[in-house]
């Protein structure tokens, strides 16, 4: 018998799945649209999937690692509550719908997930780490050396993307700062490669007005909500992943410098740097605790 696990990364866009070794290295993975949830559903996938994959290799016992959108209730496997990018989502119960297949399941929040999966590969100094996603929505994970993952009496720790909101724009910090509300301000603006963001860092990097001046106010707007996530948690290393995370120092550039704005006189806040670990840190999360 083999002692490969599932790991399952479920998106409002797309589900990853991957059949990983002991050593968290890819023996298969394969990528497949999220489902609706209203004609076809996500966990009628995840089922297929894992039952796919527990044949092909001769899973036993079956271990299976799942991230997700949305607020988890981990010790339990289920979907407490998800927006409406992704409908009849809440109560999706992934421990009972697994049972029948005799599998031992680990669900976790998708930011959780990549942070853990994150800590796997790297050895950070710091006892407090948050970690900041950009993407579609902005997501948050807190983490103590010690306590480990910090969710909240009801599981909703961290849900940053709903701080700030400001009534005159209507906006929230997630519809500032995602990557998606920064392709919104290049449309909005008449960026000539219309939402291409690789192309806008390229462009800003040649000193392009309309370039760095979009990069400088979808930056600011992160950098208020760094701000916000030092006073609150003080940990001693915010990481930001995401795609856009790629970027690394080319992102960093127009963020740090820009939080102290948005802190009190002398008041410092903790290193920030880039994720390391890209597009599969939450698969390697999701399967981190067996």
């Amino acid at each position: 018998m083999h002692q490969y696990k599932i790991a399952i990364d479920i998106g409002g866009t797309e589900i990853k799945a991957a059949v990983v070794d002991q050593s968290l290295n890819f023996i298969e993975y394969v990528k497949t649209p999220t489902p609706n949830n209203i004609d076809t559903f996500i966990k009628d996938k995840v089922y297929e999937l894992v039952m796919i994959f527990q044949k092909s290799y001769q899973l036993d016992p079956l271990y299976v690692g799942i991230s997700s959108a949305g607020v988890i209730d981990e010790q339990r496997g289920i979907v407490e509550y998800a927006g409406p990018t992704i409908p009849n989502y809440k109560g999706t119960d992934f421990q009972s719908l697994l049972e029948p297949l005799n599998a031992q399941v680990n669900v976790f929040n998708d930011v959780n997930a990549a942070l853990l999966g994150e800590l796997v590969f790297n050895d950070y100094g710091s006892q407090n780490i948050f970690c900041l996603t950009l993407g579609t929505g902005i997501g948050g994970a807190f983490y103590n050396k010690y306590a480990q993952l910090y969710n909240g009496e009801r599981n909703r720790a961290n849900e940053i993307g709903y701080l700030l909101y400001d009534r005159k724009t209507n906006k929230t910090f997630e519809q500032r700062a995602s990557t998606t509300a920064l392709k919104a301000l290049m449309l909005e603006k008449g960026f000539i490669h219309q939402d291409n963001v690789p192309k806008l860092f390229e462009l800003a990097d040649q000193q392009d007005a309309l370039a760095l001046s979009i990069l400088n106010q979808w930056c600011d707007s992160i950098a208020e909500g760094i701000a916000q996530i030092q006073i609150i948690y003080d940990p001693g290393l915010i990481l930001i992943g995401g795609g856009v995370s790629s970027q690394g120092q080319n992102l960093l550039k127009y963020i740090i410098p820009k939080v102290e704005c948005y802190l009190p006189e002398q008041y410092g806040h903790a290193e920030i740097q880039t994720t390391s670990t890209q597009n599969h840190a939450a698969l390697y999360g999701a399967v981190s605790r067996f």
